[in-house]
């Protein structure tokens, strides 16, 4: 596969992203849960992992691979339940987006993951190693903040929600309070993925395969779902399942997800992690400006405050990524097309 078309790929899973933001806020708004919705999600994803692992034989050995190496101590066995960051993630977006819409939701979560990803870097719990923090690459975390708290400041210094609608207008303080806990959910999600994806790097290192960890990750991150969800199962919250003709969409949130998690461990064997990522958040920001445009939320508003937040926050992550680029490039450019590259870097660092 050509770099191009590797970067290509690498945007329209940034895209799938946000549809799966949007799929997942459109499915807590029709059950009125969020833990429901994200249940849904995740299950989803692990229905889908369950049939390729099970009907690939490579992958079925590399399940027990992954048990065996947990029991044995090839890696630590807390690792297994890396799936947990991963559904605390999806419960955000089921949370926040129909409050704020996609955008933002994108533009904090990503946020989160150049905090953690720097301080992971900065104290060496990556497998990569320690990086010490360069002043371009604070610069960078800064100016993504910046770019945050721009598209922001609409809601909390002149609006309120509804977007559009104008429905519901709050005093800033009011709306920092309506906004704050869930928001606060979703800068966690950011702050955890890192961590999920280091963990996921040493259990995939230790199996040779990506599939059986996507697998674990949805298995144990289902059934946290579950058990949080579980006064509402229990109070017949699956009757308010959309099981219409047309509502087949609903369900496909998780097979989003594990599609691009699967997807990116090919596309960096290509363009590298380092550009796989920002090729995902580059897709992400555009796709989740253009489906709160064409198929917005209550709380949706594309205003110029978004655009130019969503703007300053890539190039904040590009600024903050920029010595890792050049050598990512220079890498990419002598290495054969198809041929794994020696990277190390993961997430949004």
């Amino acid at each position: 596969m050509g770099r191009t078309l590797s970067l290509l790929l690498a945007l329209a899973g940034g895209v799938a992203i946000a549809v799966q933001a949007r799929i997942t806020g459109a499915l807590r708004a029709e059950l009125g849960d969020a833990s429901l919705a994200a249940t849904v999600t995740f299950g989803s994803g692990l229905v889908l992992m369950l049939l390729v692992n099970g009907l690939v034989r490579v992958n079925r050995r590399g399940v027990v691979q992954l048990v065996r190496g947990a029991a044995t101590g090839r890696f630590p066995w807390v690792f297994v339940f890396s799936g947990l960051l991963g559904a605390f993630a999806v419960y955000g977006q089921a949370v926040t987006v129909d409050l704020v819409g996609v955008a933002l939701f994108s533009l904090v979560f990503i946020s989160g993951q150049m905090l953690s990803s720097t301080l992971m870097d900065t104290l060496g719990w990556v497998p990569a190693g320690r990086h010490r923090l360069s002043l371009r690459r604070a610069v960078g975390v800064l100016a993504g903040l910046a770019g945050v708290g721009l598209a922001l400041s609409p809601r909390l210094f002149g609006g309120g929600f509804g977007g559009a609608g104008g429905a519901g207008v709050a005093p800033g303080s009011e709306l920092l309070l309506a906004l704050g806990l869930p928001l606060l959910i979703v800068l966690a999600g950011g702050l955890l993925q890192p961590p999920q994806m280091a963990m996921n790097a040493v259990m995939g290192a230790a199996v040779g395969r990506i599939e059986p960890l996507v697998l674990f990750n949805y298995l144990i991150g289902t059934m946290a779902l579950l058990a949080v969800a579980a006064p509402q199962i229990a109070a017949g919250g699956l009757a308010r399942l959309p099981w219409g003709p047309g509502d087949w969409w609903y369900y496909t949130g998780g097979l989003l997800g594990s599609v691009v998690v699967i997807g990116g461990a090919l596309l960096t064997r290509t363009i590298g992690s380092l550009l796989f990522t920002l090729g995902l958040v580059a897709g992400q920001l555009a796709g989740s400006l253009v489906v709160d445009a064409v198929w917005p939320t209550r709380g949706a508003e594309v205003t110029w405050q978004v655009m130019t937040g969503a703007i300053v926050t890539l190039l904040a992550l590009v600024l903050a990524s920029s010595s890792t680029l050049r050598t990512s490039l220079r890498t990419s450019a002598r290495t054969p097309p198809g041929k794994p590259l020696q990277t190390t870097r993961t997430g949004s660092s």
